[in-house]
């Protein structure tokens, strides 16, 4: 998913488990909406190695910055309840159409492999905040980030920034440059000039290890949404092989005019069906036998368009060819005054 360029204004005073909660959100939403639904405290936490509190710090946090609006959902016995989680002025509901306003919105796109990396997760807040930077500034121009010395220090330090001396911000670049990697940064006539390296931020070939696209991050979340109001238990592996369902019937279900996703969600709910609450395991086995099942059962879409014109048809028999429209006043009138 996309991070507008805009919304990095707004972050250079998050802490840390703000900035995680939001790149973990935004990689994780629908584009239309700007929404990551079913946001499970486990998972986030599962993922950063924080504890619960940390969630929910975090969650208020970003609210009270004006960054995200939530809604608490809570499943059917009340046992587990996750979040709707909205990144405001983050979406993209114009999302291929071929308007200007589309076009022309620049983005961070942290379904890159560099924010999902162990080296960007183990940075310190404000290092996150200039990563995030250095890839905007670097990346928009096409020939890299261009900036005198002194006035870089003059800018970055101030508190609408990073807001810390410069040494500090010696040690933040260093770490982004040496440690991870991330950026190539060097000095010349005066100027820093800072460039993403190509080999970290290079998106893995289809089948290579790490490839994901927005959609299967968005994929894998609606998946673990349903399995968690399920209080389903699972592992990488049957999690895996449910999502890849998806892909496996997405065309036979849109050829029938439906969204896979919402069947597969009840799929997963029919394969716990009469299993006690606490002793939920995920069988993508079962996942599988159920959405195939779901699937024979559904009428094409022709004969769904028949039965349409046949119903219709059916309570008025003379409605299928054009009828004429007289005003019923206007020749009552005619009658009652005609000297015939």
């Amino acid at each position: 998913m996309k991070l507008k360029y805009k919304l990095l204004d707004k972050l250079h005073n998050v802490s840390n488990s703000e900035m995680d909660l939001l790149v973990w959100v935004v990689q994780h939403s629908d584009e239309r909406s700007g929404t990551m639904y079913g946001a499970y405290y486990r998972n986030y936490c599962d993922e950063y190695g924080r504890c619960k509190q940390s969630f929910y710090n975090a969650l208020y946090g970003l609210k009270q910055k004006g960054i995200v609006a939530y809604r608490r959902n809570r499943n059917d016995a009340c046992t587990t309840s996750d979040y709707d989680i909205t990144v405001l002025d983050n979406a993209y509901p114009w999302k291929g159409s071929k308007e200007v306003t589309y076009r022309n919105e620049g983005y961070v796109d942290l379904a890159n492999p560099v924010f999902r990396s162990q080296e960007f997760k183990s940075l310190k807040a404000k290092e996150k905040y200039l990563a995030l930077e250095f890839r905007k500034r670097s990346f928009e121009t096409g020939k890299g980030y261009k900036h005198g010395v002194k006035a870089f220090y003059e800018m970055w330090s101030r508190e609408a920034y990073l807001g810390v001396s410069e040494r500090t911000i010696r040690s933040y670049m260093h770490t982004l440059s040496k440690v991870c990697n991330f950026f190539s940064i060097g000095i010349k006539d005066g100027f820093y000039r800072i460039t993403s390296r190509i080999s970290s931020f290079r998106k893995p070939q289809k089948g290579q290890y790490g490839h994901k696209y927005d959609q299967d991050m968005y994929n894998e979340q609606y998946v673990r949404m349903a399995l968690n109001r399920d209080n389903i238990k699972y592992n990488a592996e049957s999690l895996s092989d449910t999502v890849h369902l998806i892909y496996q019937y997405g065309a036979a279900f849109a050829n029938k005019g439906a969204d896979v996703k919402r069947y597969i969600e009840k799929a997963i709910h029919s394969s716990v069906a009469g299993t006690k609450w606490r002793e939920r395991e995920l069988s993508a086995a079962t996942v599988h036998y159920n959405l195939k099942a779901l699937l024979q059962h559904m009428p094409d879409t022709q004969d769904q368009d028949n039965k349409k014109v046949n119903t219709s048809s059916g309570e008025k028999g003379f409605n299928n060819f054009n009828q004429r429209d007289y005003d019923w006043n206007e020749i009552e009138n005619l009658l009652f005054n005609s000297t015939i």
